[in-house]
């Protein structure tokens, strides 16, 4: 059986090529394959292998493009065939970027990865406008939305705290504190929560738990994000969740990915 290959799921940024970071550089030039979204720079795609396949997988303003499930079939195909495969997404992955379908996709399919940030939308807004988005002085909090959902998903306001994801930051060292903050505001005890100490460092840790159990969590050292909302759940170890990509999975195994029929 032929060795896997590796996929790493990387932030492109905004679109200047020097504002990727060192690992994200490093890696598409590595790369055998490169997946990338319609708004990746030719700045950023510049840095990528002569040799490498480049493959414009994804669509704007409506236009015909792959869909999720083909590019979930592609990487999971190259991933299959045992090639260094780099899918490449504007700005952070993490951030409206569908990472999640990616995710379940990879982790059903058993192919290693890798997930890389970027500098997202807001944060390049933000430097673009001279400004900042948490000036103590006037904004406490930073709510990211987005007016679009699945196709399949019912119809919701655009504050809809039950499909929103908080972030804290320096929730400690009282969480019971935070947690009781979070509830009076209106969320639920049961929402999932996951506390990040020390991301992307040596050591970092990864607690999850319920919101209404956050007042036992006395170990937790800082620096520490707490993520609150149900993408909590999966805290990226999630392997029973359906896959949005099984039956292009299984055209895969079937060699007939819609995305490459020639496979």
């Amino acid at each position: 059986m032929p060795k896997l290959g590796r996929v790493s799921i990387i932030g492109a940024g905004p679109g200047p090529a020097d504002l990727l970071t060192v690992r994200a550089v490093r890696l598409l030039r590595a790369a055998e394959v490169v997946l990338h979204d319609d708004l990746v720079s030719p700045d950023v795609l510049s840095l990528c292998s002569a040799t490498a396949q480049v493959i414009r997988v994804g669509k704007r303003c409506g236009r015909l493009g792959y869909s999720q499930e083909q590019i979930n079939c592609l990487m999971v195909h190259y991933g299959r065939q045992g090639f260094e495969v780099a899918r490449l997404k504007s700005g952070d992955p993490a951030v409206f970027g569908r990472l999640g379908e990616e995710l379940d996709a990879l982790r059903q399919a058993g192919i290693e990865f890798e997930v890389v940030p970027g500098v997202t939308a807001v944060t390049a807004a933000a430097a673009a406008a001279e400004l900042t988005l948490t000036d103590r002085r006037a904004a406490s909090s930073l709510l990211v939305v987005t007016p679009h959902t699945a196709r399949d998903a019912a119809p919701r306001q655009l504050f809809d705290l039950a499909r929103t994801t908080v972030a804290v930051y320096m929730p400690g060292p009282d969480y019971g504190h935070t947690a009781r903050e979070l509830m009076q505001a209106g969320i639920d005890p049961s929402t999932p929560c996951a506390a990040v100490s020390g991301a992307g460092r040596r050591g970092q840790q990864i607690h999850t738990l319920a919101l209404g159990d956050l007042e036992q969590a006395h170990e937790i050292p800082a620096p520490a994000v707490l993520i609150v909302g149900q993408v909590a759940g999966a805290a990226g170890h999630d392997k029973d969740s359906p896959s949005i990509a099984q039956e292009c999975l299984c055209a895969v195994a079937a060699r007939t990915c819609p995305a490459h029929p020639q496979l």
